[in-house]
């Protein structure tokens, strides 16, 4: 029974060679994966080496790449820094040109007011000449259509200058111009034309007695002398003669008014000196002078110049007509204009 329970040395050999396999089998395991993990590592350490190459090698590229930016940058910067001075020269004399326009827009300024200034004193000046000529015109000679146009002239020059104060003055203008618009119209132009053309018309106004032989006696004496024999041509002369010692014809006058040819030529002087002298009255405005010189002359054309015959009797019309006409009038003064424009004138002196 003892021997049967005691193991024997085969039994016994057996798990020690099964635990030793077992081990050898781990070690050969271990170092598999010892060698497989020595592999691996070798494998990733070649793999590094190789990144690090390629790494180096790009890197070297880059930095090759990185220097020859910088080289260019170094260039583009010591452009822009050429194009920068250049820049700032440029800007430094586009200041000082800026500069001189400012100056120079300046001084414009100061010219343009200057002008405008001197532009308004010259106006201001025409315009206070306008009205002492005006003014002249009104108080010798009456001349109140030359005076009217005048302050008209002037009212238009003031209304184009805008920027001239001239309310005051164009209001005073206006007062004025009602004035004299007024007044009753004298035309002296028109009645010296008509004294003139009387003074022109008085050679061919037929007198009372005609200083020319009658038309039968001028027709007489035209014959042709060849068609009558000298004795009875001369005793025809002769007896022409003896008929024009004695006149006869019929005068509706009591005093009629008989003439030699000389005084009838110094009529006609006579009457042209008066009508001329009405004229100067009627430029003077003398109408007392006026009326007696019309008053003279037709009575005068009455006395002494044939009124039935048309010249005559036109002349009358003509005489009687001027002599109805207004030639004297209160003509007002401007003085409230001139008064105006030399205020004006004096205010701009002052605010310089």
């Amino acid at each position: 029974m003892s021997d049967s329970l005691q193991p024997s040395p085969m039994a016994s050999e057996r798990p020690v060679l099964a635990g030793r396999s077992r081990g050898d089998r781990a070690a050969r395991a271990i170092a598999v994966v010892g060698i497989v993990a020595a592999l691996t590592a070798a494998l990733f350490a070649w793999d590094a080496r190789q990144s690090l190459r390629n790494l180096e090698s790009k890197a070297g590229g880059r930095l090759a790449e990185l220097g020859d930016e910088a080289a260019q940058s170094r260039a583009s910067l010591a452009q822009a820094q050429a194009a920068l001075k250049e820049s700032q020269s440029r800007l430094t004399e586009l200041e000082a040109r800026v500069a001189e326009a400012q100056e120079g827009r300046v001084q414009l300024e100061e010219m343009y007011r200057d002008l405008s200034r001197n532009a308004d004193d010259r106006l201001l000046s025409e315009v206070e000449q306008m009205l002492v000529l005006a003014s002249q015109q009104l108080q010798l000679a009456g001349n109140v259509r030359g005076a009217l146009a005048a302050l008209q002239t002037a009212d238009q020059r003031l209304a184009k200058a805008e920027k001239l104060a001239a309310a005051p003055l164009r209001r005073a203008l206006g007062q004025d111009m009602d004035r004299l618009k007024a007044l009753p119209l004298v035309d002296t132009v028109g009645i010296a034309v008509k004294i003139d053309n009387l003074v022109s018309s008085v050679d061919q106004l037929p007198l009372v007695v005609a200083e020319t032989l009658p038309p039968t006696r001028l027709a007489s004496r035209a014959k042709p002398l060849d068609e009558q024999p000298g004795f009875t041509r001369a005793a025809r002369d002769f007896w022409e003669e003896m008929k024009g010692l004695v006149r006869i014809r019929e005068l509706e006058g009591n005093d009629a008014a008989l003439l030699a040819p000389t005084h009838a030529y110094f009529l006609r002087e006579n009457l042209k000196l008066r009508l001329l002298s009405a004229r100067v009255a009627l430029l003077a405005r003398d109408e007392l002078s006026f009326r007696d010189d019309l008053k003279a002359a037709q009575a005068w054309l009455n006395k002494y110049f044939d009124s039935k015959a048309k010249p005559t009797a036109a002349a009358l019309a003509t005489l009687k007509q001027v002599s109805e006409s207004p030639v004297s009038i209160t003509v007002p003064d401007i003085n409230a204009s001139l008064a105006a424009v030399r205020t004006a004138r004096a205010s701009r002196e002052k605010t310089r």
